[in-house]
Order: C-alpha cells, then sequence, then structure tokens
C-alpha cells in the first residue's frame, strides 16, 4: 500500500515538499521521518563528485505531495543523475564488496556459558541435598542455604536462557538563479542567495515549507558562500516506476563541483529533529578519515567494476562521466546513525594518518 502511495504521490505533482540533503520538508505541520541516506563520493584533486540518494517515508492520508530535494553545495555545480534501479544496483556491489567481518558465538559460546551455570547450580544443589545425609565437613553444612539459594538462582537464569537460544535458532527576493536545467527525472534549479530571508521566501514561493528552525543551518550556508540546489521529481509521462524510485529511494542526484575536502551536507537533515542512518562510501587517492563524525567500516583497494559500473550506466546528461578521470585507488566506508544534534554541521573528510587497510569485524551472539 505504501508503494502504490508512493508511485501516485509522485506522479500525481499537485503540491510540494523538499528534501534537503535527504529531509523532506512538507507543506503540512508534521515532517516524515528520513530513516537513511546513501551517497558515494568521488574525490580526485580537488574536485568532488557526490552521488545522492535518501530513503524517505510518506506520511498516512497525503496522496498529493511532489518530492523535492534541497542541496547545499560550495560552489555552482555540474548536474546530473541516474535511473534509481542502476543506483541499487551500484550501491549493492559496493555494500557486497565492504561488507563486514562476522563472527557468530551466540550459539556456540552462550549455550556452553549459560549451560555451564545451570549446570554447577544444579551439581551444588544436589549436594547441598545430600550434605543432610552424607558426612561433609561442617562449613558446608553451616553455608549450605546460602549456596542452595545461590544454585537456584543460576538455574532460573541459565535454563531459560538456553531454551530461548534454541528456540530463536530455530525459527526576487535577493536570490540568484544560476542555472535550471532538466536531468532525468528532475527538474533542477541552482540559486544562491545573500540573506537568508529571501532565500526561505524563494523557497516557500516555490512550494517548498520551511521554516525558523532551519533559519540557523540557511545562515551558516549562506555565510559560506553556498549554493542551493533545487530539484524537483516530474517523471515524463510512461517513466518505469523502477527508474524513478526503487525500495523507497529516488532515483540519485549527482554533482560535481569544486572543493578542497570531500563534504557531506548534513545540517538542513539535522534540522528535521529525526535520527539519521548515514552510509557513505568514499573513492579517493589515498585513506580517509571523518575527524570523528562517522564511524570508519571499510578501507581498502577499490573495487574494480565501480568505474566500468559508472561509465555503462544510463547517465544523464550522457558523458557526465570521463574515463580518462576515473582512477581511484582506495575506498572507505563510513556508517553511523547521527541525532540532530551531531548534524548540527557538515561532514568533512580529511586525508588519514595511514593507508592501512581495514574492515569492520562484528561480533554477534
Amino acid at each position: 500500500m505504501r508503494r502504490i502511495a508512493v508511485t501516485t504521490l509522485i506522479l500525481a505533482l499537485t503540491a510540494a515538499q523538499s528534501m534537503a540533503d535527504g529531509m523532506i520538508f512538507w507543506r503540512e505541520e508534521i515532517p516524515p521521518k528520513i530513516p537513511y541516506q546513501r551517497a558515494l563520493i568521488l574525490f580526485d584533486k580537488g574536485t568532488e563528485t557526490l552521488i545522492l540518494q535518501s530513503r524517505y517515508e510518506i506520511p498516512k492520508g497525503d496522496g498529493n505531495s511532489t518530492l523535492g530535494w534541497v542541496v547545499p553545495v560550495p560552489a555552482v555545480p555540474e548536474v546530473a543523475t541516474m535511473p534509481a534501479d542502476m543506483a541499487w544496483g551500484l550501491f549493492m556491489g559496493l555494500s557486497e564488496y565492504s561488507r563486514p567481518r562476522i563472527t557468530i558465538i551466540g550459539p556456540t559460546v552462550g549455550a556452553v556459558l549459560f549451560g555451564a551455570v545451570a549446570g554447577l547450580s544444579l551439581l551444588t544443589l544436589l549436594v547441598c541435598l545430600l550434605s543432610f545425609v552424607l558426612p561433609l565437613p561442617q562449613r558446608f553444612k553451616e553455608n549450605r542455604g546460602r549456596l542452595a539459594r545461590y544454585s537456584m538462582l543460576g538455574l532460573l537464569i541459565g535454563f531459560p536462557i538456553i531454551i530461548l537460544r534454541f528456540t530463536t535458532l530455530r525459527g526576487s527576493l535577493g536570490v540568484d538563479v544560476i542555472a535550471e536545467q532538466r536531468v532525468g527525472i528532475y527538474d533542477v534549479s541552482v540559486v544562491r542567495s545573500d540573506n537568508t530571508e529571501g532565500l526561505i521566501s524563494w523557497l516557500n514561493k516555490n512550494d517548498f515549507k520551511f521554516g525558523d528552525r532551519d533559519r540557523a543551518a540557511f545562515d551558516s550556508y549562506i555565510s559560506k558562500g553556498s549554493c542551493f540546489v533545487v530539484a524537483i521529481i516530474n517523471p515524463s509521462t510512461g517513466e518505469e516506476e523502477r527508474r524513478i524510485v526503487l525500495e523507497g529511494l529516488a532515483a540519485p542526484l549527482i554533482l560535481r563541483f569544486p572543493h578542497t575536502n570531500p563534504t557531506y551536507p548534513v545540517a538542513l537533515t539535522g534540522t528535521g529533529g529525526f535520527e539519521t542512518e548515514i552510509v557513505i562510501y568514499l573513492a579517493s587517492a589515498t585513506k580517509m578519515t571523518a575527524n570523528d563524525r562517522l564511524t570508519l567500516r571499510f578501507a581498502g583497494e577499490m573495487h574494480k567494476g565501480l568505474s566500468r559500473a559508472l561509465l555503462s550506466a544510463d547517465i544523464d546528461p550522457e558523458g557526465f562521466f570521463d574515463p580518462k578521470k576515473m582512477n581511484f585507488p582506495y575506498l572507505c566506508k563510513f556508517k553511523d546513525r547521527l541525532t540532530p544534534d551531531r548534524m548540527r554541521e557538515d561532514i568533512i573528510f580529511s586525508e588519514a594518518e595511514d593507508d592501512k587497510p581495514y574492515r569492520e569485524h562484528i561480533v554477534k551472539w
């Protein structure tokens, strides 16, 4: 039912909302939760290419809204897109390549541990009972009551956990419009403003919904001279659903712009008041660090198929990726669930102190 609602919403195009680097703003006063964002950043010699996707949720009862994005970038970008299904394949490949090493110890060690506790408790209780008839030391007889209570507690804890474990196993406002273009399913405007009031007024006049809680984030971006990419989903008649949205992820925006360090914009996302899970793949010449903003999950040699996947994808506009500029030797993966407080500032990456490979090791019970 939700998937049908999403399709109807995207194709209706009669009202509007906006997404700030993955965050959705609505006409209604109840903003939806954005649980997940993912991005691939290609960084080479001061040029960043950001391939950005967000999963979004549609509030019940809404059948008439347009999905839009507002993404702040530090300079006027080149803009492109690719179909949602091709993006799904790209990120699936990156996920498989960088997946953590998992050791599952619960079914064995857990069962042995709790089995030992239960067995020892049972043995102690049995000895306590036999002490009434066997010639055991007087000190043991004096403390058998306490030992019996501890043994009963061990049995009460150990056996239920073992049973549960094995059961589980079974089962004009001062806004400069710099560029306007059509890419894929998006109508895109790149705008710049020298004052927050004018920018918010312009966005709201264009059917976006921003308020006072977003003002500080806009102030920060404007003070840095940032541009804002405003993209509205407007698919052509007959566009296949899988090219528009797949598993709740709309076709990605692809933005290329000059910048000193790789950057991921999250400040506007943080104004929504929700925790957001963020996954970022960063392809570059060296190992990178998120400076304690995100946890490193993988670092190593670049996936050999990444360049081929991007060059063979149906990118709009055609020829956006130059085969001669697709050399990214190193891949890092960062992932965390961030609270609004942790998204007050954009995430800026820098070179790590070493190039040692790393793969996350997860131990599961």
